[in-house]
């Protein structure tokens, strides 16, 4: 033992000795530090560093220390503090929780958090006991506890309820959870409080005074009724105003509603209210499907048929009703409108026309003609003395027929009897011929007129322009009788003897327009029969005539533009506005003043543009605005807005002209005597100029066969564009003679040469004019190089 105790003291000599002594090789730091990283760099270790630089972990030291803070922390931690706590960057931490819950079936990351089901588990319980202290909650309080998402919470709950959680979830509303005794003890205080109701009752009154939980409430409430443990109903869904009806009540009503409708045969929605229900034309669509519901009450057959026979009554004998005077006094004026256009609609269907006026009173169709009828004799005779002692009133444009102006109308039809067979056309289902006012209504089709005149226009200027232009109402400033004249005359009439003031007042004011319009008519048709309408309709119809023969030409010449590039174009159509077209608006400003006598008849080729714009000032401002926008589109640069803004001047409401478009066979008409005015214009010509001019255009129409209106400037362009197109010796002829021209006119010293160039435009002039006249259209050498 001794010598045992001896080396036990030796070795304890020896390792104090080791201690005290120096080492002979020690690793520095640095060294420590570089054989890591060649270490790392061999891929012989794997490490992650710490945020300080001082420290390495390899991965499964930290997916451990991961784990024991999970545990540390009850289940629950954030990825930032737990990056924070281990020291390391969060993208590792973020890469090993990814690995570990991959790994781990009973763990979630939920908003950035490791959450374990032990935690889970425990926020159950925690759920639970709060549950059992209030007897209900919501995923809304549970979320404001734990700040966890309400699904993922729902989900949770809904796991563990009936294990963990002792309870049930609200079959409505599955974010709602209850206690079995809870649920009991409300079921029984809903059940009595709503068993001692005898009459209906606000659901929101009853939830309020025994502070009933609103999401359970109802629920109970439609179980008990399913279940036949409450002997009532629910009116109003779960809607604030909802109401508990019971079936003693609901009994007492049906039978009130019954009776009450049964002796009047019909029913008032207030009258309905005041019994307890909130929305009576609900209720009354369920219990009634034979009824028509108006504004403030619903009526039966019976009542419907009633007026339906009184309104045939008053056709019958050409009469009027007051439907008012038929009906309940309950009924609001709403009501007595939809009475009435239920029943006139009904009517309708059979042919028959009727009108409305004070809002109750229905008058037959037949009645308001027999009025109208009353003041023919009367139109006549003012007809006539207008003519005598007001003949400028018919000078108009709009009273001249230009229907029968127009090539190939039948002069036995004008326009008023074209508008008239329109009208009967329109009308032939039972239309009014007396129109209608803003206090009276029909019961047929009442957009007929407004539907034709939208119909699209066509594009030749034809049939639908014609038709729509022929059949709008044509205006002269004639007045019959004043809206006041015209009701005395109705008053003393021996059929409105017994009409209320306010019918005769209403049926004065709708019929007053449609007969000055009338009136209208038959004055023009006089005024048209005498020596002075004959001589406008002739004036007219010459005037049209020449819009037309001059638009068509413009239109003809506009085409012949397209051909040249688009800076010769640009400048051809603005030569075209600045003549032609310049040319046109004079005339019809002059036609215009003529007839409105604005102004003192002239020539237009004498208009500047300062005189035209003068006049155009003097019309009135329907005549004017469409003149000034027909004087501004001629400083335009092409014909766009010309031909829109023409259009409307010379159409019917200004003019009154109906210009059609020339088709194929005008169009080559106009072409032949075009040539035909070249040709003696060529004939005729002595100028080298002027002739050079002629016979350019003269065999471009040839060769196009579009006739061109150019200046003497455009020659040049229009020879440069017949290079390729005519013979090389006849744009060499051309070009030729073009260029000793150009010298003519250019000023020079040298006498001899003028007389020279002179003889030789002379001697080469009958050429020029053979060529022009004999020139015919052919295809130009494909082997001829001085084309190419």
């Amino acid at each position: 033992m001794s010598a045992d105790w001896d080396e036990v003291k030796r070795l304890a000599a020896d390792f104090q000795r080791a201690q005290l002594s120096s080492t002979i090789q020690k690793l520095s730091e640095r060294n420590c530090i570089e054989i890591v990283k060649k270490l790392i760099e061999l891929k012989l270790i794997e490490v992650i560093f710490t945020t300080d630089g001082k420290e390495y972990l390899t991965p499964s030291r930290l997916l451990k220390e991961i784990k024991d803070e999970l545990i540390v922390h009850g289940g629950r931690i954030n990825l930032v503090d737990l990056a924070q706590i281990i020291g390391v960057d969060y993208s590792h931490v973020e890469t090993k929780a990814n690995e570990f819950l991959n790994s781990e079936s009973n763990t979630w990351m939920v908003l950035g958090q490791l959450i374990t089901s032990d935690y889970l588990d425990h926020l159950a319980e925690e759920v639970n006991e709060k549950l059992h202290q209030v007897g209900e909650i919501t995923i809304a309080e549970i979320t404001k506890l734990y700040d966890l998402p309400g699904d993922f919470l729902t989900e949770v709950i809904h796991n563990r309820l009936g294990t963990i959680v002792h309870g049930q979830a609200d079959t409505n509303d599955s974010r709602t959870f209850f206690t079995d005794s809870y649920v009991s003890q409300h079921t029984a205080r809903i059940r009595g409080a709503l068993s001692a109701i005898t009459r209906p009752m606000p659901l929101s009154s009853i939830i309020n005074h025994f502070k009933f939980p609103e999401k359970l409430f109802y629920c109970v409430v439609e179980d008990l009724i399913k279940e036949g443990r409450l002997a009532g109903s629910i009116s109003g869904g779960r809607s604030e105003r909802a109401i508990y009806v019971p079936d003693i009540y609901a009994k007492s009503q049906n039978e009130y509603i019954d009776s009450f409708f049964k002796q009047n045969g019909y029913l008032e929605y207030d009258a309905v209210a005041r019994l307890g229900i909130l929305d009576p034309k609900t209720y009354l669509k369920k219990k009634f499907k034979e009824l028509t519901y108006f504004n403030s009450c619903c009526v039966g057959q019976n009542i419907l048929s009633q007026i339906e026979a009184a309104i045939d009554e008053a056709l019958n004998t050409k009469t009027w009703v007051d439907i008012l005077s038929l009906l309940p006094s309950v009924f609001t004026q709403e009501d007595i409108q939809g009475i009435i256009a239920t029943v006139t609609k009904s009517i309708a269907k059979q042919g028959s026309v009727v009108h409305v006026y004070c809002d109750t009173i229905v008058v037959s169709d037949e009645f308001i003609k027999s009025c109208q009828q009353s003041f023919e004799p009367l139109m006549t005779n003012k007809a006539k003395d207008d003519i005598a002692n007001k003949p400028h009133l018919f000078t108009t444009p709009q009273n001249v027929q230009s229907a029968q102006a127009k090539k190939g109308t039948p002069p036995s039809k004008g326009r008023q009897e074209f508008k008239e067979d329109k009208k009967k056309k329109g009308s032939s289902g039972g239309k009014s011929g007396s129109g209608t006012g803003s206090q009276g209504r029909e019961t047929k089709t009442k957009n007929v007129k407004r539907k034709y005149f939208t119909e699209k226009k066509t594009d030749d200027y034809g049939s639908d322009e014609e038709t729509e232009s022929q059949s709008k109402p044509q205006k002269l400033d004639l007045e019959f009788l004043s809206a006041s004249e015209v009701e005395k005359h109705v008053k003393s009439l021996e059929q409105f003897r017994d009409c209320p003031d306010e019918l005769i007042t209403d049926i004065a004011v709708e019929i007053h327009r449609p007969l000055k319009k009338k009136y209208q008519e038959v004055a023009k048709a006089l005024f048209e029969s005498t020596s002075a309408g004959s001589s406008r309709r002739k004036q007219h119809a010459d005037y049209q005539n020449n819009f037309t023969t001059l638009l068509s030409h413009i239109l003809m010449f506009e085409k012949a533009t397209e051909l040249f590039s688009e800076d010769v174009c640009a400048q051809l159509l603005k030569h075209l506005l600045k003549t032609l077209c310049s040319d046109l608006v004079n005339m019809i400003v002059n036609y215009l003043a003529q007839e409105h006598g604005v102004a003192a008849v002239q020539s237009e080729t004498s208009f500047t543009i300062e005189q035209r714009l003068k006049i155009i000032n003097k019309f009135s401002e329907d005549i004017r605005q469409p003149l000034i926008k027909l004087h501004n589109s001629l400083n335009a640069k092409n014909l766009e807005d010309f031909h829109p803004a023409v259009e409307t001047v010379l159409g019917a409401g200004i003019c009154d002209m109906i210009v059609r478009k020339p088709d194929k066979k005008k169009e080559r008409l106009v072409l032949a005597n075009h040539r035909q005015s070249l040709l003696t214009q060529l004939s005729e010509a002595s100028e080298p100029a002027l002739c050079l001019h002629v016979a350019v255009l003269l065999i471009f129409q040839t060769h196009t066969h579009n006739m061109l209106h150019a200046s003497g400037k455009f020659v040049p362009h229009i020879i440069v564009y017949l290079q390729r197109q005519v013979p090389f010796e006849v744009y060499e002829l051309l070009a030729t003679y073009q260029e000793l021209v150009i010298k003519k006119l250019t000023p020079s010293d040298d006498e001899e040469e003028k007389k020279t160039i002179e003889t030789t435009l002379v001697e080469k002039m009958s050429k020029i004019k053979e060529v022009a006249v004999t020139y015919k259209k052919s295809s130009i050498s494909e082997t001829d190089p001085s084309v190419h």
